[in-house]
């Protein structure tokens, strides 16, 4: 049995009456932070994120998007009557249309601790502005449902809105910001904001709840370090900004080298149009059968080539005899390119894999048509490193890089999707690569690109191992701040009842 005395006046302070909050570590905070400033004593806005929803059918979305009255409908017709607007409305209407279709707006998978991460969805340009909810340099965007994180907006990142599910800590100077989101990806702060003996072990973040969260007092010795982190995280945004900037050529090449678009435009419903025979495979499905026609025009008419002319396609080898260390899956390849393979514990006995283990540069391409992801390695790989069956290995003849960014367009992404089976989770067999066509890219271009794509690797590799380095030191400025932790890491000790 645990017995632990509470004074009377945090009894009355704290936002549970039970002994489980206060033997637990959410009551910690409360306790060591007594005399500290809140949250909303430091000056800083906290905002909700943008609530919208993406059904058709729901409210929200035909008030606000389609522009009509959820609730009259015509008696005859069934259809949803229009609501009076002016071009305003119209115009904010279709911004909402272009955003949510496109999915230009930040998810909870997207705070990081410290790092609002990114892909080449979210370094595009914003369709909406205006919006409380839409990212501003500084800010500071809170994970708000279960595992609660923090994370940082650098002058790079687009302004995209957030979702309903994240919070944002606006108007803090640069140094207070990097304090706050250290804090908040504490555990002690995190713990906080847990209930334990609730119903739910979900963790939901309110606003209330975190402007009246204490806040240890920044130390000066703190400052230096959070200027350091700011010029190594811009630096690291900046590589991504880079790195868009690359692919936007790129597309633009492939516009010029494959100028008819509705060639690449997907098909959303199957419309009634004439297959030559030649178009017919082995898979019998409206799908493939415009694969192959979209596959044989662009050989004949464009002079594509199909992948595997140019790449060794998911390469065939024996078992090794070194044991498997880490297997890389869907999940360790990232938004910009990159494969975090630190974060790859997989064993041999829960996933399959190619037998044959990666090789240097080898590019990494996601079967997964919801969620299209291309991986290349520019390390120095273990030789027991090898891939997961969902993911397509190919070893380019040259260039790997350049073809890696090919393998981001629409054209190549468009191609997968039409090779895809199932309905829910729509996946492409990876020996189905082969029959994807490309463009090939003139020597000069393609070395050009490469060399390109490898440095802004390089200026993220050196950026994230400052970062790592800084936070740290960081991290030891916290202990400093928070001796408490290092004696009781779960708050005071509680004594057992000696009967």
């Amino acid at each position: 049995m645990l017995i632990q005395s509470i004074p009377a006046w945090q009894l009355t302070t704290a936002d549970d009456w039970r002994p489980v909050y206060h033997l637990s570590p959410a009551a910690l905070l409360r306790r060591v932070g007594a005399a500290w400033p809140s949250v909303a004593s430091i000056g800083a806005r906290l905002l909700d994120g943008w609530r919208f929803s993406d059904r058709p059918e729901s409210d929200w979305y035909l008030k606000e998007v389609e522009l009509r009255n959820p609730s009259q409908r015509d008696p005859v017709t069934g259809e949803y009557q229009e609501l009076s607007a002016s071009p305003a409305d119209h115009q904010r209407a279709r911004q909402y249309r272009e955003a949510i279709n496109n999915e230009r707006y930040y998810r909870m998978r997207h705070v990081g601790e410290m790092e609002l991460e990114v892909d080449s969805v979210r370094m595009e340009q914003p369709s909406i502005s205006g919006l409380n909810a839409c990212i501003e340099p500084g800010d500071v965007v809170v994970r708000r449902v279960g595992h609660i994180s923090a994370a940082l907006v650098s002058s790079y990142h687009r302004r995209h809105p957030v979702d309903a599910n994240i919070a944002v800590l606006r108007g803090l100077p640069n140094r207070q910001a990097v304090w706050v989101a250290l804090c908040l990806n504490q555990p002690i702060y995190r713990s906080y904001f847990e209930q334990p003996g609730a119903i739910g072990s979900m963790v939901r973040l309110g606003l209330k709840q975190l402007s009246s969260m204490p806040l240890a007092p920044r130390p000066t010795s703190f400052d230096k370090l959070a200027d350091q982190f700011w010029q190594q995280y811009e630096r690291l945004i900046q590589a991504d900004d880079r790195l868009q900037q690359l692919r936007e050529d790129v597309s633009r090449w492939v516009s010029d080298r494959v100028p008819e678009r509705p060639l690449m435009e997907p098909t959303n419903e199957l419309q009634a149009q004439y297959f030559d025979a030649r178009d017919l495979g082995t898979v019998l499905s409206y799908a493939a059968a415009e694969q192959n026609r979209l596959f044989r025009e662009l050989v004949e008419d464009y002079r594509c080539v199909p992948l595997s002319r140019l790449a060794e396609v998911n390469p065939e080898g024996l078992i090794a005899k070194e044991p498997v260390r880490s297997i890389v899956k869907i999940g360790d390849i990232g938004g910009q390119l990159d494969i975090q393979l630190a974060n790859s514990t997989s064993q041999a006995s829960r996933w399959r894999y190619h037998k044959r283990p990666l090789s240097p540069q080898a590019v990494l391409v996601s079967s997964f048509v919801q969620e299209p992801k291309v991986g290349m390695f520019t390390e120095a790989l273990p030789v027991t490193t090898f891939a997961s069956e969902q993911l397509a290995v190919l070893n380019f003849y040259r260039t790997p890089g350049a073809y890696a960014l090919l393998l981001e367009t629409a054209l190549v992404r468009q191609q997968i999707a039409r090779l895809a089976t199932g309905t829910v989770q729509r996946f492409a067999h990876p020996d189905q690569f082969k029959q994807i066509v490309v463009p090939p890219i003139e020597n000069a271009i393609a070395l050009k690109w490469h060399h390109h794509l490898t440095e802004i690797h390089q200026q993220r590799l050196e950026a994230r191992r400052e970062l790592v380095t800084i936070r740290c030191a960081m991290q030891r400025v916290f202990r400093q701040v928070h001796p408490e932790l290092t004696d009781h890491p779960q708050g005071d000790t509680p004594q057992e009842d000696d009967e």
